[in-house]
């Protein structure tokens, strides 16, 4: 009897869920939309039955379009977000609200932010560097502000955790997802007591989830969950492993050669080191799922959610034709980024992909239209500048005695799916873009996962090239190497020049004499 496999993806934007054969062919794909809320205070939580809610409906819509039966899927598994806070009671119920990764909560109260010092040795601990929405910051928070919460807490989990342990009573995490908490000696594979305590979280180390391989059978689909997805009671359901660690081992970075661009809700870009990078924390590192081997990352909120924010705020006009139309909106702006290029549409228009914050205080926005400029090239410059924003932090990544020397890109994300965008990233870096031809990678990294823990391939390496598919690639144009580099550098020193001025505070009337402050800096 032939096997199947099920992935599932906890996406910023979709929950999706894919379903594969054991030669790693997708047959039948199903997404929903991610429930999340904004309030005020840098909020971005999610409610969790409306989470596993969007999971059982992509389930069942699975199953509706696959014709499979459930008892033929051998194994499921489940990624997710890094980072964010899921807190959960011993029953497994959450304690209010998941938090996002993109939660700013904590960037907005710089009373409770630890002092430079101190967070360079938190930094050197846990090998990455804090920040706003990761799970130690986040903790930190709960202890200022919600001191009861603390003994109500069963387990602090991840965004796949929580999922997983709705579908089985697993409330486990693995060593990606841990590594990616700020509390976690990533070398040690272990909670870092050290990093602990000069955080002043000794206190909820009772409650830090057992660590263990993201492809290892922890449990069965309940009869609970059975009814509400559609999966069979007691098929097996393995750890799995976080977002950017599937999307990498998807796209085959398997050695230290590649490197991967996600280009998604978050942007991401990772290289692999035998060694944790100490030179310069990054952002983000954990072990990898390949072996000895750690993932280092780069990368924030400027990616391609600031084009879904665009089409939704900026491009009424456009996009309620498209859809008027029954078209895709991503398709227009294909389209328009296609229309800006044959005219030779290179103008001075630029975006600023900071609605999350940028770097120095940075602000978002379209900056250099004239009067001839239209939907084409802005949607042109929302391209560029987000392929800008990515390239400032593989600059940043690849600083150092200790970085990788990566010879070609593997993309990922939502950008990936564009038949435009990724020539846009390997003119911009400079660097072949190899893109995997179709699907959901993040879901297939999470249907590799399941395979490798049930044995039907023996590690990530061999289930990789099989589940992924023959790659597109797109070279660097020479020419259009060096127009790129141009205006990248413009773009940097834009942004660097309107973090400077938009972090001087002024207030409103200041701005109506802005040039005479100018000039007298001047």
């Amino acid at each position: 009897m032939e096997q199947y496999t099920v992935g599932i993806d906890a996406g910023g934007t979709f929950v999706k869920a894919g379903l594969f054969d054991a030669n790693g062919h997708e047959l039948a794909a199903s997404k929903e939309r991610s429930p999340h809320s904004t309030s005020s205070g840098g909020r971005r939580e999610q409610d969790p039955d409306a989470l596993f809610g969007a999971v059982c409906s992509a389930a069942q819509a699975l199953l509706r379009s696959s014709g499979i039966g459930p008892r033929h899927i051998a194994a499921i598994s489940v990624t997710g977000y890094g980072s964010g806070l899921w807190l959960v009671d011993e029953h497994g119920a959450a304690l209010g609200n998941g938090i996002l990764s993109t939660d700013v909560r904590t960037e907005l109260e710089p009373a409770s932010a630890l002092d430079e010092v101190t967070a360079a040795r938190v930094a050197h601990m846990v090998s990455q560097r804090g920040w706003s929405g990761q799970t130690a910051a986040l903790l930190r928070w709960f202890d200022e502000h919600e001191p009861s919460m603390l003994p109500r807490v069963h387990r602090v989990l991840a965004c796949k955790d929580y999922i997983r342990s709705r579908l089985c009573g697993d409330m486990s995490t693995d060593h990606t997802d841990a590594g990616l908490t700020g509390l976690c000696d990533i070398e040690r594979n272990s909670w870092s007591e050290d990093a602990l305590d000069l955080l002043g979280l000794s206190q909820w180390r009772a409650v830090l989830p057992s660590i263990g391989p993201g492809a290892e059978k922890v449990g069965v689909v309940t009869a609970v969950a059975a009814e509400l997805t559609g999966f069979a009671v007691g098929t097996p359901v393995i750890r799995g492993v976080v977002d950017v660690a599937a999307c990498a081992v998807a796209s085959r970075v398997l050695d230290r050669s590649h490197m991967s661009v996600v280009a998604g809700t978050f942007g991401i870009d990772q290289t692999l080191h035998r060694r944790p990078r100490t030179s310069r924390p990054p952002l983000l590192q954990c072990r990898y799922v390949t072996g000895e081997v750690y993932l280092a990352s780069e990368g924030g909120i400027t990616s391609a959610s600031n084009l879904e924010w665009c089409c939704r705020s900026l491009f009424g006009g456009p996009v309620d034709d498209a859809r008027n139309r029954g078209g895709d909106l991503y398709r227009m702006c294909d389209e328009a980024v296609t229309r800006a290029y044959a005219r030779d549409r290179l103008g001075d228009m630029m975006f600023f992909p900071y609605l999350f914050g940028g770097p120095g205080g940075a602000p978002a926005g379209l900056l250099g239209a004239v009067a001839e400029d239209g939907f084409d090239e802005a949607a042109l410059a929302v391209y560029e500048g987000i392929a800008y924003a990515h390239r400032a932090d593989i600059e940043s990544l690849l600083e150092g005695e200790d970085a990788a020397r990566p010879g070609v890109v593997r993309m990922s994300g939502g950008a990936s799916l564009s038949p435009i965008w990724p020539q846009i990233f390997a003119d911009v870096l400079g660097l072949r873009v190899d893109v995997a031809d179709r699907g959901e990678i993040g879901v297939r990294g999470a249907a590799i996962t399941a395979a490798v823990g049930i044995g039907m391939f023996p590690e990530f390496v061999s289930a990789a090239s099989a589940f992924t598919p023959t790659l597109r690639s797109y070279e660097p144009d020479p020419q259009q190497v060096a127009v790129m580099a141009v205006r990248y550098a413009r773009h940097r020193a834009t942004t660097t020049a309107l973090a400077a001025v938009w972090s001087r505070g002024y207030s409103v009337d200041d701005r109506y004499c802005a040039r005479s402050v100018v000039a007298a800096d001047a």
